[in-house]
Order: structure tokens, then C-alpha cells, then sequence
């Protein structure tokens, strides 16, 4: 049997492991580089990346230019949204450290076993 809930659980790991390599300043190799630099790395990478992908899977010029048009866009949407969202996560995880201080499922455990026996 295929257990879903652990495949999904070492997506959301890896997938956040990939977020934190690019967007986070002391886990990423480019951390010497303004934010502003950084992005137009990536945004320049995946322009890169589109047209040699677009050169290669369509034939005529039409399709290439649509085709690479679609794929610059929808890269630096996916840029934005990823930078986005794991802004908001890091900032909710920064938040709760300063209100409750619990930052692990066993300090959530210890908190709320403590919390029962008053």
C-alpha cells in the first residue's frame, strides 16, 4: 500500500528545503548580493532556460514566440508567489517564536501537557 501522507510530507520537506536554498539569507550561496540582485538572477536564469526550452519543443516562429512568452511569464510568476509565500511562512514562524516560544511539536507537546494539569 502507498502511503500518501508520507510522500506528501517529503514534497512539502524538499520543496521547502528548495525555497529556504534560494530565499533564505543564510542558507543561500548568493547571500553576498542585494536582494534586488538575486531576483534578477533568477528572473534572468529562467528567461535563459525558457528560450533554450522553447527553441527546442516548438517548430515554427509563432509557437516559439507565444510559446517562450508564456514560459518567461508563468516562471516569474511562480518567482513571486514562491518568494511570497515563504516570506509570509517565515514571518508566521517569527511571530509565533515571539509569542509563545514554542518552536518544535515537543515544546507544543510539553506546553500543552503542562496547560492540562492546571
Amino acid at each position: 500500500m502507498i502511503d500518501y501522507r508520507f510522500i506528501w510530507s517529503e514534497f512539502s520537506w524538499k520543496m521547502y528545503d528548495a525555497a529556504s536554498i534560494m530565499f533564505d539569507d543564510s542558507k543561500n550561496d548568493l547571500r553576498s548580493l542585494p536582494k534586488t540582485v538575486r531576483l534578477q538572477l533568477l528572473i534572468t536564469l529562467s528567461t535563459v532556460w525558457s528560450t533554450v526550452f522553447s527553441t527546442l519543443a516548438f517548430e515554427s516562429i509563432y509557437e516559439i514566440t507565444y510559446g517562450w512568452g508564456g514560459l518567461v511569464f508563468g516562471h516569474i510568476l511562480f518567482i513571486f508567489a514562491t518568494y511570497y509565500t515563504f516570506h509570509t511562512f517565515k514571518n508566521a514562524k517569527e511571530q509565533a517564536k515571539k509569542t509563545v516560544g514554542i518552536r518544535t511539536y515537543d515544546e507544543c507537546y510539553d506546553y500543552l501537557e503542562k496547560k492540562d494539569r492546571k
